[in-house]
């Protein structure tokens, strides 16, 4: 007989079988978990060391920038002490200290690696690099940076001191704008919640504000919405730094006479007759209009007879006809004055010094290649151009010819430190060429700068700069001769517009108001805003550098 299964157990699978497969499938499973597993453990210790090894590469890099601040300090230090800055031979080197025995290192080797003039402005390349370790990790980077001199001319106002020249205090008020970078010894009286010319407060400075003291505040200092009154972009704008700037010392104006007298900014100065002189170093003395130099290699020197008391003054008349500029400089000496011709090739079109420049005195003439126009450029160094230097005073403009035009790039000045203190008058406008006017640039530097005019409305195009370290507010300043400690006359002279920059010890008078009644003049300050990267030639600096162009070199 044959058996036969029962059909009821004939679709369950053996129980050994079944055993045997869910093994496989365990052990299967933890193999792929186990890969799994040791390949996160890969990842994470790679992401862990990854994370140790940016740690140490940012403290690396932090390391690098500060060798740069450090290396920025130094310069501002030995410029301010009137030393040579570090070579590429002198680096700076700096090891952070640990605490007790920690194993962390930190440290940083910073070099300057070339200083170049450009623009009247000397810049510094600096590479820094920066150390870290542990004793497991270490790391190292490298950066780069471009520094700049700022230039006093970079202000659209700048004072010492915040009183006039007859210790009056001066207000900062609704009325005005300042619409460029403002500096001020201090302390400000600022009356920031003064009607403005439409009836309400407005910001008083459109840019940064920088003083060395608390301001003065009225009704009151300042919170909240009410700084919109005081600064455009709020309180973070308006800075109180203990630490000053100051105003170009002795060595700064001396250098200017020397680039106007033989080029080369190194002091050798001899005392000329009094006359007009182009390359006067090298022509051996003679003047501008007898010499036999061929080309311009300085500035103006102008000598008007002095004496230890420096009480001679030259009057420059100036006329401006296409691309032509004709000075006439009169002064105290025989013959007349000197006629000094500047035939630019296209001035006026594009900014170009190059051309001819003719001086003729009586029955003398000479003709040079070149003019005396323009700052020096990157790696020129017997290049005087711009400077106009007279020992002595200045007037600009006289009774018949009181306005002034002047076309080019020059800075006119006079002796302005401690036994020297010499003026400028303005006697009129003083302004740009209209068809030049995109490319003129001209810098006033003196003891005082004055304006002596009966004229409304006047208008004048400069950087102006008056005083020295160490006056007291009685000095250095620019001012209205008509104004004294009561007033500034009878007569309302509307406004007086300086399209520049204004840079004074102290805040000089040109004007007052007296309940609604205005005598002489209301001040703007129009500023130029080019003269913050570009100034007049030979326009001195704050001694403070800015960092204009950063660079991660990497490992």
């Amino acid at each position: 007989m044959n058996a036969h299964r029962n059909p009821r157990f004939a679709g369950i699978p053996r129980p050994r079988l079944q055993r045997g497969l869910a093994l496989i499938g365990v052990v299967g499973l933890l193999l792929v978990f186990l890969i799994f597993a040791g390949a996160m453990m890969d990842q994470l210790a790679l992401e862990m060391n990854s994370v140790r090894t940016s740690a140490a590469s940012n403290l690396a890099l932090q390391a690098a920038d500060a060798g740069v601040h450090a290396m920025v300090g130094e310069i501002q230090s030995d410029l301010a002490a009137n030393l040579p800055v570090p070579g590429p031979a002198s680096p700076l080197s700096y090891a952070y200290p640990e605490p007790g025995s920690s194993p962390q290192a930190i440290s940083y080797t910073a070099t300057l690696d070339a200083t170049w003039p450009a623009g009247g402005l000397n810049y510094y390349l600096i590479t820094a690099t920066g150390f870290y370790s542990n004793g497991v990790e270490s790391a190292s980077r490298r950066v780069r940076a471009i520094v700049r001199s700022q230039p006093l001319g970079g202000y659209a106002s700048f004072s010492n001191y915040e009183v006039n020249q007859f210790g009056h205090p001066v207000w900062y008020t609704s009325q005005q704008q300042f619409n460029g970078p403002v500096y001020s010894g201090g302390p400000m009286n600022i009356a920031y919640a003064t009607p403005g010319p439409s009836g309400s407060p407005r910001p008083i400075f459109l840019d940064n504000v920088q003083t060395a003291n608390n301001p003065n505040w009225f009704p009151g200092a300042p919170s909240g919405g009410s700084w919109a009154d005081v600064v455009a972009g709020g309180a973070a704008n308006f800075a109180v730094d203990p630490v000053p700037l100051g105003l170009p010392q002795p060595n700064q104006n001396v250098y200017v006479a020397s680039e106007a007298w033989e080029g080369d900014g190194q002091g050798g100065i001899a005392t000329p007759a009094p006359g007009v002189y182009i390359d006067g170093a090298t022509s051996g003395g003679k003047d501008a209009a007898t010499t036999s130099a061929g080309t311009v290699n300085t500035g103006i020197y102008i000598d008007v007879g002095t004496t230890s008391t420096r009480t001679g003054t030259a009057t420059i008349t100036s006329t401006v006809s296409g691309n032509t500029e004709t000075m006439v400089i009169s002064g105290p000496w025989s013959g007349g004055p000197y006629k000094v011709v500047i035939n630019y090739t296209n001035f006026a079109g594009t900014g170009d010094c190059s051309g001819t420049t003719t001086v003729i005195h009586g029955s003398n003439s000479h003709t040079f290649m070149g003019t005396p126009c323009g700052a020096p450029g990157p790696g020129v160094t017997n290049t005087g151009n711009g400077a106009v230097f007279v020992a002595g005073n200045i007037n600009f403009g006289n009774g018949s010819q009181p306005d002034t035009t002047l076309e080019g790039d020059f800075s006119f000045v006079t002796p302005d430190y401690a036994g020297w203190a010499d003026s400028i008058t303005i006697n009129g406008n003083l302004r740009y060429d209209a068809a030049s006017a995109a490319y003129d640039k001209i810098g006033l530097w003196a003891n005082d700068v004055l304006l002596n005019t009966l004229q409304s409305n006047v208008e004048v195009d400069a950087g102006i700069i008056a005083g020295y370290p160490g006056e007291t507010w009685r000095d250095g300043h620019f001012a209205n001769v008509r104004c004294n400690s009561v007033g500034c006359g009878t007569l309302n002279q509307g406004t007086l517009t300086i399209r520049g920059s204004l840079v004074e010890n102290a805040r000089g008078a040109v004007g007052v108001l007296i309940g609604s009644s205005q005598f002489g003049f209301a001040r703007v300050i129009n500023f130029d805003s080019r003269f913050a990267t570009s100034p007049p030639p030979f326009d001195p600096t704050t001694g403070a550098l800015s960092i204009v162009a950063w660079q991660d070199l990497g490992s």
